[in-house]
């Protein structure tokens, strides 16, 4: 038997504070910036085609994996991947907001 939850009303900025457990977000601080998911997707597409299987998780929360990945990327004979993996590494080498 399937038990669905009852549809709510999407949460406040006040119910974000009570309950986010970073305290960046608590403090009304600015949103964590995530890759857009095109060009992760692209990214790990192009890669297949290339012969290597990338971990999307891994991409987006173990920082050195992601590194290895890009790298992996950049010694490859492929522009478009060349591309890719310059347009992903900008989103380490922006500074992160405080």
């Amino acid at each position: 038997m399937l038990t669905f939850a009852a549809p709510s009303a999407p949460a406040t900025q006040a119910d974000i504070q009570a309950t986010a457990p970073c305290p960046r977000l608590a403090a009304g601080g600015p949103p964590v910036t995530y890759w857009p998911c095109e060009l992760l997707n692209a990214f790990v597409l192009k890669m297949a085609a290339s012969g290597h299987c990338v971990n999307m998780s891994m991409m987006l929360g173990h920082r050195p994996y992601a590194l290895e990945q890009m790298a992996l990327a950049r010694a490859a004979a492929d522009g478009e991947l060349h591309h890719l993996a310059a347009q992903l590494q900008a989103y380490f080498e922006t500074p992160p907001s405080r």
